[in-house]
């Protein structure tokens, strides 16, 4: 088997080098075409003769990879190699990185929807979440060097705690062809899948194949409630449930919009329409041989 390799080779807090991860492919059976994320021309490698890509780093080089590929008939693998890895996770794609290459298969696949808004930016495809409000201020604070992606995730979320306990209220429209909201916000949400930020999953039971948003909005009143959550996020679910909607319109002044954990332009806002895209992309299910 032929694959594109696209590696980012800075991901998580102790980087897997090139020569590493091609000795493990092959070992797997498997020829790779290298492609450096962030230093390589990406749009030109995803033209090579491949039977698959491999998106080997964090999650915003699996969703440049995902974002990028125009052949959707072609298969994705990810090997996680970042702090948080959300996009694996709510894939139920775990386990250490070196033993997946041998559980791929060409024929067993999960689905995986792709999404794009149309804003002050213009459009853009994100795969995670796009929103404005606490959690897009909380990727302001982060700690430079953590010692392990478990130390990375803690202060991540204590970065979302610190600015959940000190946000200030602002307005914020949302409007959905089913239902309709407007009011004053702490955080407002459209979600592909059920993890954001540092595997916080603020969309419990989100299925990333079904076409949907899950969009989450909270509200001042909710603050204490989610603040309790943040104890022990992992151990239930969200305690404010999300809305549902194919496609929905945002509007927020005086704060940024962010894309994934990329903001476009800090000064930027106002409306975005955002929107599942018609094509989806299939990744590598390794789950079953396990």
């Amino acid at each position: 088997m032929r694959a594109l390799l696209v590696h980012n080779s800075n991901a998580g807090t102790h980087p897997i080098s090139r020569n590493k991860i091609i000795s493990v492919l092959g070992g797997a059976g498997i020829e790779t075409v290298y492609c450096a994320h962030g230093d390589d021309d990406l749009t030109k490698a995803m033209k090579a003769s491949v039977d698959l890509v491999i998106a080997a780093g964090g999650d915003g080089t699996v969703a440049d990879v995902v974002s990028a590929r125009e052949d959707v008939s072609l298969p994705i693998a990810i090997l996680p190699l970042g702090g948080s890895n959300n996009i694996a996770h709510a894939l139920g794609i775990d386990g250490q990185w070196h033993d997946l290459p041998r559980r791929w298969s060409i024929d067993r696949w999960t689905r995986l929807d792709r999404c794009e808004a149309d804003g002050p930016w213009g459009c853009k495809t994100f795969l995670e979440s796009l929103g404005s409000g606490v959690l897009t201020d909380s990727f302001k604070e982060s700690e430079e060097e953590p010692a392990s992606p478990a130390e990375k995730r803690a202060n991540g979320r204590a970065s979302f705690q610190a600015a959940l306990a000190e946000a200030r209220p602002f307005h914020c429209a949302v409007a959905t062809d089913e239902w309709t909201w407007e009011g004053d916000c702490l955080m407002v949400e459209a979600m592909n899948i059920g993890l954001a930020g540092s595997r916080l999953a603020f969309a419990h039971g989100a299925v990333p194949d079904d076409g949907l948003l899950d969009v989450v909005i909270i509200t001042p009143e909710q603050r204490d409630d989610l603040l309790r959550w943040m104890k022990r996020p992992d151990d239930w679910p969200c305690p404010v449930p999300p809305h549902k909607a194919a496609s929905v319109r945002i509007t927020v002044h005086d704060r940024p919009f962010r894309l994934d954990d990329r903001s476009p332009n800090e000064d930027l806002t106002g409306t975005v329409d955002v929107r599942v895209r018609r094509t989806w992309v299939r990744i590598l299910d390794p789950k079953e041989h396990a």
